[in-house]
């Protein structure tokens, strides 16, 4: 449960962030995708979809670029609100996340989110 609501509030950031920023807003305008961030299992995800320098998320699970697949919802939580700057990195050397789609798109999605939680500064 902790997961969904961090992934529906990141979603909200991100809307938000896309609505009032304006480094956000051209940011968005560079590239269209549709990230999914979600369990092995299916059971628990968001997908953000940026298509033409708009932003929206909902909760269906398939029909993406890029997957940020983790082995279940606690480490995903874990991972996501605790990992600090190494998070990702920890989980993916342990087997605990895997990338499914196009790996070398997750760079623009990892500043995305860094810009729009405010860990990064965009100029």
């Amino acid at each position: 449960m902790l997961f969904s609501m961090l992934l529906a509030v990141l979603g909200f950031m991100m809307g938000m962030a896309a609505k009032n920023n304006k480094a956000v807003k051209e940011l968005l305008r560079v590239r269209s995708a549709t990230y999914v961030i979600m369990t092995r299992d299916k059971t628990r995800g968001r997908r953000f979809m940026i298509r033409e320098g708009k932003f929206s998320s909902d909760t269906v699970l398939k029909d993406f670029d890029l997957a940020l697949v983790f082995e279940n919802a606690d480490i995903g939580f874990k991972t996501l609100a605790l990992g600090g700057d190494t998070g990702l990195q920890v989980a993916m050397n342990n087997y605990n996340l895997k990338l499914e789609g196009n790996p070398a798109m997750f760079n623009f999605f990892g500043i995305l989110l860094s810009v729009c939680m405010g860990m990064m500064k965009r100029k």
